[in-house]
């Protein structure tokens, strides 16, 4: 191999598998996301499956009805949180009711570029990590159609999340324990839009015990609870045992038909309360021997250093 072609793979080597490159590839990824979302818009046909739902679950609230009960779509009753009602009712506003989609997907793709940018972010305090990894973030074509093609309200729900997750591993975060308010800001504005956030409420509940103890934990979670009240206030004030019971309703069973990952089981097996009762088991279990052997390894070693 000539010296020329060494220095060229040895350059390469260093972009792909060294953090010195990290912030270059962060960008070259950012600015690929926006032309792709953007061409994806452009030639890629929509795909209607919950945004006339959502559209009509809040003009029933911006018509004046606040009884959970009552609020509906053609997918079925409203099961977000409030914030989810507040999010999409200024969405109604800005695309004329639903009316204009290509508003809606703009919106979204803006909403893609903020999440790439915010899990980029998070990437880059991961000390080691190679960042020939990120190309991973872009290569997903369900991403891609979960914000821009479809407009679900997951996309919302999991910005908050990761910026929770940001905060977290920021040593501008760590230095000042009542700056980890904005994580629980982030996790409860996340949980607003679409409790499967709350998956995500062990791990944040572990970071803040290992960051200022039991205190740290109770100080954090009176502020999730407390955003959500405030964010729920006109369901609250009105008929509050409708709101809870229907948004945040955890004896709901998901239907068969809506499963991607365990459409093999089939449906009986599926819709089963013994399937359902082992996967909490299971689900309880790894949670247990994360919190156990694996978060405290991590938490000293990983980016976040507690």
């Amino acid at each position: 191999m000539s010296p020329a072609l060494r220095r060229a793979h040895a350059l390469l080597h260093d972009a792909l598998m060294t953090p010195r490159y990290t912030t270059a590839i962060c960008v070259l990824l950012i600015l690929f996301e926006l032309v792709m979302n953007l061409a994806i818009i452009h030639r890629v046909p929509y795909t209607e499956i919950d945004w006339t739902a959502y559209m009509q679950e809040v003009q029933g609230v911006i018509s004046g009805e606040f009884n959970y009960m009552n609020l509906k779509g053609d997918t079925g009753p409203l099961v977000y949180p409030a914030g989810f009602v507040w999010i999409y009712g200024l969405l109604w506003k800005a695309t004329n009711g639903g009316q204009g989609i290509r508003t809606a997907q703009l919106v979204f793709a803006c909403l893609y570029m903020a999440n790439l940018c915010v899990v980029l972010a998070i990437y880059r305090r991961i000390r080691g990590f190679p960042p020939v990894l990120l190309i991973l973030l872009v290569v997903s074509k369900r991403v891609h159609s979960i914000f821009v093609l479809r407009l679900f309200n997951d996309p919302v729900a999991m910005l908050f999340a990761y910026i929770c997750v940001l905060c977290l591993g920021s040593t501008h975060y760590r230095q000042r324990q009542w700056k980890q308010v904005w994580s629980a800001l982030a996790l409860s504005a996340g949980i607003s839009v679409k409790m499967n956030v709350l998956l995500f409420a062990p791990g944040v509940l572990y970071m803040w015990w290992r960051i200022g103890g039991i205190r740290l934990v109770a100080v954090q979670a009176t502020v999730v609870a407390v955003t959500q009240a405030i964010v729920a206030v006109p369901f609250l004030a009105t008929y509050p045992t409708e709101y809870v019971a229907r948004a945040f309703e955890f004896g709901r069973q998901f239907a068969f038909q809506w499963t991607v990952n365990w459409r093999f089981l089939g449906e009986d097996l599926f819709l089963s309360p013994m399937w359902a009762a082992m996967l909490l088991v299971v689900h309880l279990a790894l949670l247990t021997v994360f919190a156990v052997a694996v978060w405290p390894r991590l938490a000293a070693q990983s980016f976040v250093k507690v």
